[in-house]
């Protein structure tokens, strides 16, 4: 094979990877944002309960207290 052979096939065969590839970009792009949907999500649903949690705890530590308190007299 000659050098200009060779060349023509990586130009044929750069080419078809790169036409592959811009077909395959929305695909890619709806994976993508439907995986950054998900995660802001799960994100949210993580903060929600933690809030709760802290909420909680500091309720029952204030209950806690005032049972406490009530019960030194």
């Amino acid at each position: 094979m000659s050098v200009k052979n060779i060349l023509a096939t990586k130009r044929a065969k750069a080419g078809l990877v790169v036409t592959s590839m811009v077909a395959a970009s929305p695909s890619f792009a709806e994976t993508t944002q439907e995986a950054i949907t998900a995660a802001v999500a799960a994100g949210q649903s993580s903060v929600s309960l933690t809030v709760a949690g802290v909420i909680g705890l500091a309720a029952l530590g204030f209950g806690v207290g005032m049972i406490v308190s009530f019960l030194r007299r």
